[in-house]
């Protein structure tokens, strides 16, 4: 959508306001179906800490054999 069709939440609902009344209902709840979606997770402060402090740090490459080993480990079948 171009900058010029971009349209606001407040312009969205003053037009919605104008559908019978089981259309604004039925759009409310697609609407906060939508927004529940895109809400971030509710986690402790503590763990979104720890999140956010491992995806901070770079990635630490290693060796094939070092893979090879920790797969060995996880999974001893293979």
């Amino acid at each position: 959508m171009s900058k010029a069709n971009t349209i606001t939440l407040d312009e969205a609902v003053k037009i919605a306001r104008r559908l019978p009344v089981d259309t604004q209902a039925a759009l409310a709840n697609e609407l906060m179906n939508h927004v529940q979606d895109m809400l971030p997770p509710d986690r402790p402060d503590d763990r979104q800490n720890l999140i956010k402090n491992r995806l901070s740090k770079p990635l630490k490459a290693i060796s094939r054999d070092e893979l090879m080993s920790m797969l060995r480990r996880y999974n001893p079948a293979q």
